[in-house]
């Protein structure tokens, strides 16, 4: 069935009608790495682009046209690299490839662009890249998590972390939430180690380049095993009206770079 949100659903005349639209055109950038022995090497691109989508269908319900790009799927997971089935850009790849995305979209007239993150592992790259993209655009392209939008919906539901991990409490139940049937059920036996190599690391005093066995033996870091459907479910609605809130703002497009 035609999703009318999705970019690579529409014909090109109805493209350049939401380009006359002014719609707000979402960018989800994830990865294709190991997320512990439970979740999908998908995981992160999945998840940055169902809550792009939903996100979008929140806009549009609100009369903000809103459509949403075809996804980056591999993004910076060198750390990963020692676990079966990831795969990675270099850094400077996908800076490139990011760049090269955002200019085609907004050689369509679009000029309302937002970067929906899946993945820790692409936040220093896309925050680079987006000198040379603002730069060249000359207008301001914008960058988020999908988990930075609502900074208490974590802490307020999940019983044993505060925040997104890795292969975690939080990662599981939103996974639950968008597809269970992607969980593995060993996720209830699984946890894994969730800080740093050092106290000097963990405090935010020293920080480096680690490779993600340097953390976890099992790929994953918190604990997989408390997740719930329900939880996820209940996170959801929270980051898709938080996100709604921000994109509607006209003011948010007035800016300069």
């Amino acid at each position: 069935m035609k999703n009318n949100i999705r970019w690579d659903n529409l014909t090109y005349p109805e493209i350049a009608k939401l380009s006359e639209q002014e719609a707000i055109v979402l960018l989800p950038v994830g990865s294709t790495e190991q997320h512990g022995p439970h979740l999908p090497v998908g995981c992160d691109h999945l998840m940055a682009t169902a809550m792009s989508e939903l996100f979008a269908e929140e806009l549009c319900k609100r009369g903000k046209p809103c459509v949403v790009a075809p996804s980056i799927p591999v993004g910076n997971s060198i750390h990963h690299m020692s676990f079966s089935g990831s795969m990675t850009l270099s850094p400077e790849t996908y800076m490139r490839v990011l760049f090269d995305y955002c200019k085609s979209i907004a050689s369509h007239g679009f000029r309302k662009i937002v970067i929906v993150n899946g993945h820790g592992g692409n936040t220093t790259p896309t925050e680079t890249a987006l000198i040379n993209i603002n730069e060249a655009l000359g207008f301001p392209v914008y960058f988020t998590g999908y988990w930075k939008v609502d900074k208490t919906a974590l802490s307020d539901i999940l019983e044993t972390q505060d925040g997104i991990i890795h292969a975690c409490e939080g990662e599981t139940s939103l996974m639950m939430a968008i597809n269970e049937s992607l969980v593995d059920p060993i996720y209830k036996e699984t946890k894994g180690y969730p800080g740093s190599c050092l106290k000097v690391e963990d405090d935010g005093i020293l920080s480096t380049f680690h490779r993600m066995e340097s953390h976890t033996e099992n790929g994953v870091s918190g604990n997989a095993y408390a997740a719930t459907k329900k939880k996820g479910e209940k996170v959801v609605v929270r980051y898709v009206k938080a996100m709604a809130d921000i994109l509607e703002d006209d003011n948010l497009w007035d800016q300069k770079v």
